[in-house]
């Protein structure tokens, strides 16, 4: 049956005309991130919430809200980036009443993965916590009886078709589980929105795929921002490990956050500064600590080949890698010429070495099949002035000619205006969803012709399962490391990542699992678990690496490769004794031995064993050294990656971020508020950034003793915190 696509540039009529289709039980599907219909999801919650009779669930992930301070302090920070940088943003009108535990009693809101910390201790959040693969959310979603998918779309010139863009991660598997289940009623509503970026492959939807198009100038707004994070010498330390263990000719997938960011600019860091990434290295790990890196000796070398990017997650820093010339391995749809290419017996160019060695390969017939022909036309290395016709090729004056691949000339006369040109359809980079600054949405708006091409925003299943087209993905993904952020790992390799120990939900798993899976099943692929040794909780210091705890998100079996800022551990395929031991050399000195001593009472290692001496300088003091001289710190950027920060708020957000760790205990928050006494004195030159960045904050002119003292407090922190000798961008903000 044709579908009836209607367009509407009111958000009201679009709401009666979906009831009227759809019924008055919607189980609605809204994409995770940036990608949701905003405008068009919160006028049916509002319909919903004012009629009872309407039954609305709403399932989505990564609900995106604008940042809200807490305290004095923050609520200064933040409120000029609100009028600033979200002043066009409009907030779901779920998550207001969802923090309070308000929704009304006919409306649902499920999330398989929240933002992270959002909403710990809310009943209402938590209950309503659905725990699932990536992968297995299309199932999840059906089971629940989905009817109805409200995604933001990106228009073509024409308006004819429309990119999925940011989000083609579930959508397209739904739209493809949904036409298989024949009869089954589903809708598509897009809403256009012109500043989100027209990406194409797998991501392009003809308008007559849509139900429903909302459309018109009050959707043209700017995309969600995702606040940024500044890194610090333990992220880059964990960084430069990573990047090390990165092969030329790889594969890659990293997530968000300020890991991510040290992951992609450490990458760049080997490429383009390779002598002084080594050095770094070199002082980062201990000699003796190769023993626990196994088969995984430290990679260095600049990246001839490059990488290929294979991420559920596109973060920004995958954009800065291919401008610096690191993400640049393509790859193709072709099993047989994906081969070819991976042992060097071809270059991707058209031209006779190409043809004939698919041809020794079995991949195209001589003479030329049809489908050869459309396949070789496809990637460009035949001549597409040319049509097949009977083992003969047509020219357009209607001259036949044979066209054999057994003679020189007939492989000339195939390649024709092909010859000596790069093969069409090559892809650096299979994305599921992207979310960052805006200098990342402009990028991809403003990419030339042959870099849009490169990149296929595809469907989750595609990049996080290997279950179909095994064999391509096999060739394609050639020594894969995938790289994921940690909350917690157990002593014998169990990883915590998604929630704490009395059940609370931080975030959720995402596809941590599949990834994890995935790399155990790939040839050469490996999992890279990444977690800053310790963090601070509760003004105190704990480890990351713990003896046990009460779930895991990645059991132990999986275990593969650990890194902190302290080295690299390769637990794969190992004993739990030698598990135990690799990981204690990688803990925080202060905590290795209350683990040792517990694994000892377990019977898992053995009484007499020590600590070795070279492993017992764990500390933030030997970090620090690392970066002793202004030459390092001076490649180490706060946001390497850029920042929609003004230069104060970019200093305030690093400084900010280490004084909330200390102001859980008010004898370590005394000193900062002293030094920021005597900071806030000093007129001197070397004083002026924090003169500005309290000005920015509304502390420069305050009469109150609270405000005064919470100003001490914040030129304290900028004066402990924050290096002037690190730049605050790198040339990864191009």
């Amino acid at each position: 049956m044709e579908r009836q696509r209607q367009r509407y540039d009111s958000v009201e009529a679009c709401v009666d005309a979906v009831l009227e289709r759809v019924g008055k039980r919607i189980v609605l599907g809204l994409p995770l991130g940036i990608g949701k219909a905003n405008h068009f999801a919160n006028a049916l919650y509002a319909r919903a919430a004012a009629d009872s009779s309407i039954s609305l669930t709403i399932f989505t992930a990564l609900t995106l809200e604008r940042p809200v301070g807490k305290g004095e302090i923050q609520r200064r920070f933040i409120q000029p980036l609100l009028d600033r940088l979200y002043n066009h943003y409009q907030d779901l009108a779920y998550t207001a009443p969802r923090h309070r535990g308000q929704l009304p009693p006919n409306i649902e809101v499920c999330e398989f993965f929240m933002q992270p910390g959002a909403y710990l201790h809310n009943p209402t959040a938590q209950q309503a916590y659905v725990s699932a693969n990536y992968t297995h959310v299309t199932r999840d979603l059906f089971d629940r009886g989905v009817n109805l998918i409200a995604q933001m779309v990106a228009p073509g010139d024409s308006r004819e078709s429309f990119s999925l863009s940011s989000n083609p991660d579930l959508t397209l598997p739904i739209l493809r589980e949904a036409q298989a289940r024949e009869g089954y009623e589903l809708y598509l509503l897009g809403e256009v929105n012109p500043q989100l970026p027209y990406l194409g492959s797998d991501a392009i939807l003809p308008a007559e795929r849509f139900d429903f198009l909302l459309e018109g100038d009050m959707y043209d707004t700017p995309l969600f921002c995702a606040p940024t994070t500044p890194v610090g010498l333990t992220e880059y330390s964990i960084g430069m490990h990573v990047a090390s263990l990165l092969p030329d000719g790889g594969s890659l997938q990293v997530g968000i956050g300020a890991l991510g960011d040290a992951v992609c600019h450490a990458l760049r860091l080997r490429h383009t500064h390779n002598k002084e990434f080594g050095g770094i290295l070199r002082d980062l790990t201990v000699d003796d600590s190769l023993e626990f890196r196994h088969r995984m000796p430290p990679q260095q070398d600049k990246f001839e080949r490059g990488l290929y990017g294979v991420s559920e997650m596109v973060p920004p820093g995958f954009l800065n890698l291919r401008r610096a010339g690191v993400l640049k391995r393509e790859v193709y749809p072709d099993e047989a010429l994906q081969g070819l290419l991976n042992r060097g017996e071809v270059e991707p160019v058209a031209d006779e070495k190409l043809l004939l060695a698919l041809k020794e390969s079995g991949r195209i017939s001589c003479p030329l099949t049809e489908e050869d022909t459309d396949f070789l036309q496809s990637i460009g290395a035949v001549d597409p002035s040319y049509s097949w016709r009977g083992h003969r090729f047509l020219s357009p004056d209607g001259e036949q000619e044979e066209a054999d691949l057994h003679s020189a000339h007939g492989r000339q006369r195939l390649l024709g205006s092909c010859a000596g040109k790069k093969l069409r359809g090559g892809i650096w980079l299979h994305g599921g969803f992207y979310l960052g600054p805006s200098a990342m949405y402009r990028e991809l708006r403003q990419l030339d012709d042959e870099e849009w091409a490169g990149i296929n925003m595809t469907a989750i299943d595609y990049i996080n399962e290997l279950q179909h087209d095994y064999s391509l993905k096999v060739a394609q993904r050639q020594q894969a490391r995938f790289v994921n952020a940690a909350m917690m790992v157990t002593l014998n390799g169990a990883v915590i990542s998604d929630g704490l120990a009395d059940a609370q939900v931080v975030s959720g798993v995402g596809g941590q699992y599949n990834f994890v899976a995935q790399a155990h099943e790939l040839p050469g692929g490996r999992s890279v678990i990444t977690l800053p040794s310790t963090r601070e909780s509760g003004g105190e210091t704990r480890s990351n690496i713990v003896w046990e705890f009460p779930h895991c998100t990645i059991p132990r079996h999986l275990r593969d490769i650990v890194v902190t800022e302290y080295g690299v551990a390769d637990l794969r395929g190992r004993s739990d004794r030698d598990v135990i031991v690799a990981m204690l050399a990688i803990c925080d000195s202060r905590f290795q031995e209350e683990l040792l001593e517990k694994a000892k009472s377990a019977g898992k290692v053995e009484q007499d064993y020590s600590i070795p001496l070279q492993f017992t300088e764990n500390t933030p003091a030997h970090i620090r050294a690392v970066y002793s001289t202004d030459e390092r710190l001076a490649l180490l950027p706060y946001y390497p990656l850029g920042t929609d920060f003004t230069e104060e708020e970019a200093l305030l957000a690093a400084a900010l971020g280490r004084l909330k760790v200390h102001s859980k205990k008010w004898w370590k928050v005394l000193p900062l508020a002293l030094a920021g006494y005597r900071a806030y004195r000093d007129r001197s030159a070397s004083a002026d950034y924090i003169h500005r960045c309290l000005e920015r904050m509304g502390f420069e002119e305050t009469d109150t003793f609270e405000h005064k003292l919470e100003g001490y407090l914040v030129a304290g922190a900028l004066r402990e915190f924050v290096d002037l000798r690190r730049p605050l961008t790198g040339p990864g903000a191009e």
